[in-house]
């Protein structure tokens, strides 16, 4: 029973709710995607490798999904590791690893950084 209501708790905090009893070929591309980061987190892991999370999804659902993650990560005491190619979404992280033909290039942890290298800055 616990399982179940933890369930609902992460697939409504990703706007799946309403979803709670479809299959798979019942979803959209994006739908499915928020399914596996549920799945990813729900049994609390203590950390969270997330390749391309966002991929998939809208700009608008991907930020909710990732500030959801990021919440969940730090709500937990967790340690979260995502791979993007879009730096929009690195307003919700601690720190940035940039990387560059597999070498890593810059290390980014001050929030004012973070938060202009996110806009484009």
């Amino acid at each position: 029973k616990a399982g179940k209501l933890r369930s609902a708790e992460l697939l409504s905090r990703l706007g799946l709710g309403e979803r709670l009893k479809n299959l798979p070929n019942q979803m959209s591309g994006g739908q499915q995607q928020r399914v596996a980061i549920a799945r990813a987190l729900i049994h609390a892991p203590t950390v969270v490798l997330a390749d391309e999370p966002t991929a998939s999804l809208d700009t608008e659902r991907a930020f909710q999904v990732v500030q959801t993650f990021a919440a969940l990560i730090h709500e937990n005491n967790r340690a979260g590791i995502m791979v993007t190619h879009d730096l929009r979404m690195c307003q919700y992280v601690d720190r940035i690893l940039q990387m560059r033909d597999g070498q890593l290039v810059k290390i980014y942890e001050d929030k004012k950084e973070i938060l202009a290298l996110a806009k484009g800055e």
